[in-house]
């Protein structure tokens, strides 16, 4: 029996051992909890009491201390709960702002009334001048010969309509003279041959007044002085004296420079911007500060497969010379686009998928509006919602007050307050946990 009482009490005193083991584990955690939870209130009382370091850029960030922001690496700044700058009216609206006085300046804050303004659609393109291809003529040789004399021998030299240009000596000038002549002389020829053989003098380029010469001497020119039959620049000289030419060589190539084409090339997604007949303007990279203005005469048909650009034509007066083929500049296309809202870029804040014009609600205090913008006008966004002609907004300094916002309404996020881990204890070779009874 004393065997049997012994063994009784012996799983008796385990079955306590046992029972005791967690009841103690679970008052440890709830000692660890309640001091964790009194650390805790006394930290955030500090924090509201003497404020807290913060990043303008993360809000969320919250430090006891000077540092650095943990996320971009910025200087952290001191937030002190201040009840004249954040009365307490504003506190339950997070899209209301107060600055003082002092904070405005600081922040370069500027206020302007939204009024209804032109709305232009503009379209700038790099382009270049050109000649005009109409105002441009290849003078040629119209038949086998040699180059006796150069009246006009230097290129850039200025010629005028009837001025003589070159001599040239050939066998079958000689020969279409004579044929003429034959023709004249015989009285038996009919009408038809004299017609012939005067318009094979024709098409070498005898003026009428040669002819009638001819006519009248009867005598044959064995050089023929071929004259200029439009007014222009001479652009190129292709030939020396002395030289034989072939018939179609070109002699000359002129251009009458008065009026240049102006090429520029626009992206298919603004050819609405474009008509025939509207105005526009002309930057020259060699004229900096000078407005040239012209008029578009041609858009061309077809659309560069590669750049997905159209080449716009338009014209201008090159000014007595001041302006030359080649030269490089910016063409800006305008289409007036009627009435409508523009606010300048700087006041509105795009964040994501929000848009936002900070708004003056009252003496210091700025309201956040949401905005629908539209296209853009250089500097200037349209508004389509969310403001009306008359209201006050901040033009400048709108991204300092949104920051403002966001360092009243931004909380911590989700930080921990340190937990110590409870002590290992020893475990016995049996792997249970040595207490002692």
């Amino acid at each position: 029996m004393k065997n049997i009482v012994r063994i009784n009490r012996g799983n008796k005193m385990k079955m306590t051992k046992y029972l005791l083991i967690p009841l103690i584990a679970l008052s440890l955690i709830f000692v660890a909890c309640s001091k964790t939870e009194e650390n805790g209130k006394h930290e955030h009382e500090v924090v509201k009491k003497d404020g807290y370091w913060t990043c303008t850029m993360h809000p969320q960030v919250h430090m006891d201390g000077p540092g650095s922001c943990p996320i971009c690496g910025m200087d952290l700044i001191k937030k002190v709960a201040d009840a004249a700058e954040e009365p307490k009216n504003d506190k339950d609206m997070p899209d209301m702002v107060t600055l003082t006085g002092k904070k405005q300046v600081l922040a370069n804050v500027s206020t302007i009334f939204v009024k209804n303004e032109s709305l232009q659609d503009q379209v700038t393109a790099y382009s270049y001048l050109d000649f005009a291809e109409n105002n441009r003529k290849t003078i040629s040789a119209r038949f086998n010969g040699r180059i006796e004399k150069l009246f006009v021998d230097k290129t850039g030299d200025y010629i005028k309509k009837g001025q003589p240009l070159f001599e040239i000596y050939s066998p079958d000038l000689v020969q279409a003279q004579n044929e003429y002549l034959i023709a004249l002389n015989n009285s038996s020829n009919s009408g038809s041959l004299i017609k012939a053989s005067k318009k094979k003098l024709e098409i070498f380029g005898l003026t009428s007044e040669q002819i009638q010469t001819l006519e009248k001497n009867r005598e044959i020119n064995l050089t023929l002085t071929y004259y200029s039959p439009i007014s222009g620049t001479v652009i190129e000289k292709k030939v020396q004296e002395g030289v034989y030419v072939n018939e179609g060589a070109t002699i000359y190539d002129v251009a009458e420079l008065s009026t240049l084409w102006n090429i520029a090339e626009v992206y298919e997604n603004n050819l609405s911007n474009v008509k025939v007949g509207s105005s526009v303007k002309l930057h020259l990279r060699a004229y900096p500060g000078e407005e040239f203005n012209g008029k578009v005469t041609f858009i061309y048909p077809v659309i560069n497969s590669q750049t997905r650009t159209v080449k716009i034509r338009s014209e201008f007066s090159s000014i007595g010379g001041k302006l030359k083929p080649q030269m490089y500049g910016e063409t800006i296309f305008n289409k007036a686009g009627g009435q409508g809202l523009l606010v300048p870029a700087d006041a509105v804040i795009i964040a994501g998928k929000r848009t936002v014009v900070w708004a003056k609600a009252g003496d210091g205090m700025f309201e956040a509006r949401n905005v629908t913008i539209g296209n853009r006008y250089g500097d200037k966004y349209q508004i389509v919602s969310g403001l009306t002609e008359g209201d006050e907004i901040a033009a400048t300094g709108g991204f300092l007050i949104d920051s403002e916002s966001q360092l009243k309404t931004g909380m911590p996020t989700g930080h921990q307050h340190g937990v110590t881990p409870p002590t290992q204890k020893k475990k016995s070779a049996d792997g249970m946990e040595e207490m002692k009874m």
